[in-house]
């Protein structure tokens, strides 16, 4: 787990579960990616110069979107919606501890470059292309494109689709994708995303997809053929993944995952496995200021008796949940506490929980800067460790 906080903590933004505050439940209004995250639409853009970031003298309801919305600030002119173009550039500085019940505590303080991609969508008519390429000096592997033990070229998305429908509600998508599941945010080490593999750190895989957004209803479902970045091809995984979401009101929203993936040998275990996830989330607004979201998963690994030690169990059983709540006392300004449990289905010694209390400030167009401070407590074989973590983070997209 502190190799992987260390190592791991790339940080892919945009997908901001709290903008349902302002009554968007959809994500394809602000979002090449029908599910929310990365590349923004001309509409998404000009909603992030009113809404996300902090206004100094003028009211959000009376604002109205200037070229500094658009890519690289308005400094480069881009044909949109034929052509869209973003990126990443996210540094930032990491404290861990980490002291198990029987040794000495282990620290670690250093400055990452977390994220440095650029994305772009070539859109004609009803058929668009998307990719991203990026540079990450190690943590990201499954999305290399080249090889080398550090500072590799990665692609975390290329896919091509069609819109279909009159209004386009449905997209047709095959390539490589984020995982359609759960709640998609960018706290890509919550344990509810670690375990299920759904972040969109580096957990994608080739597919094909279809969603839909309706007025009240989302969803996307994707036959998983495998991660073609990652060989031998024993290691990939084959399944499917899925959810839907229903709003029934434009500040409430319901939802179901589900998650079946197979691989000949498991990356995480090492045989055979197949991997199960169910689960249900929501997100809330109970008043403008404070949205409330949760995710619970139900997790099941299945390995042949074979291919376990006598007296193992071949079938283990998990869980993972989240509750997180998000307080804008000031528009672009964001206090949010988190709270975790799991049970890992892999190593299922017990139960870990962790607590997150965080602090976001989106002060200028196209940037922001975000500290989260980390308890947590992992079970681990017959003992526990605690670990601590403080992130102070920068990031701007262009």
């Amino acid at each position: 787990m502190l190799l992987f906080m260390l190592l791991g903590w790339e940080r892919p933004a945009h997908a901001y579960a709290w903008m349902i505050r302002h009554e968007y439940t959809s994500c394809a209004q602000c979002h090449a990616d029908p599910s929310g995250g990365s590349l923004l639409t001309p509409y998404g853009r000009a909603q992030g110069e009113i809404l996300l970031q902090s206004q100094y003298t003028r009211r959000a309801e009376d604002a109205e979107p200037t070229k500094l919305k658009d890519f690289l600030w308005g400094l480069v002119p881009v044909p949109e919606p034929t052509l869209l173009l973003g990126g990443d550039v996210r540094n930032m500085y990491l404290a861990a501890r980490r002291k198990g019940e029987n040794g000495p505590a282990v620290t670690d303080s250093r400055i990452i470059v977390m994220q440095a991609d650029f994305t772009a969508q070539v859109a004609v008519d009803r058929v668009r292309a998307n990719a991203s390429i990026g540079f990450d000096h190690r943590g990201a592997a499954p999305n290399n494109i080249t090889h080398r033990n550090e500072d590799n070229l990665i692609s975390r998305v290329h896919w091509v689709g069609v819109d279909l429908g009159e209004e386009k509600q449905w997209l047709l998508r095959a390539g490589r994708m984020n995982i359609p599941f759960g709640i998609r945010q960018i706290e890509h080490t919550l344990f509810a995303r670690d375990l299920t593999r759904t972040t969109t750190q580096k957990h994608q895989q080739h597919g094909v997809a279809l969603a839909y957004n309706g007025d009240s209803i989302r969803g996307e479902v994707m036959a998983i053929l495998g991660n073609f970045q990652l060989n031998p091809d024993r290691y990939r995984e084959r399944g499917y993944a899925g959810y839907i979401e229903w709003a029934p009101f434009t500040t409430l929203a319901l939802g179901v995952s589900s998650q079946v993936a197979h691989a000949s040998r498991d990356v995480g275990v090492g045989t055979e496995l197949t991997r199960q996830a169910h689960g249900v989330f929501v997100r809330g607004v109970p008043i403008k200021q404070l949205v409330l979201t949760g995710e619970a998963d139900f997790l099941l690994n299945m390995q042949p008796r074979s291919q376990v030690p006598q007296g193992t169990k071949n079938t283990n059983f998990g869980f993972a949940s989240y509750v997180q709540g998000d307080y804008e006392p000031w528009q672009g300004l964001h206090f949010l506490l988190t709270g975790e449990l799991k049970r890992d289905a892999i190593d299922p010694t017990g139960w870990s929980y962790g607590g997150w209390a965080s602090a976001a400030w989106f002060f200028a167009p196209h940037a922001d800067v975000r500290i989260d401070g980390i308890q947590q407590h992992l079970a681990t074989g017959n003992s526990s460790v605690s670990a601590s973590s403080f992130l102070a983070q920068l990031h701007l997209y262009l």
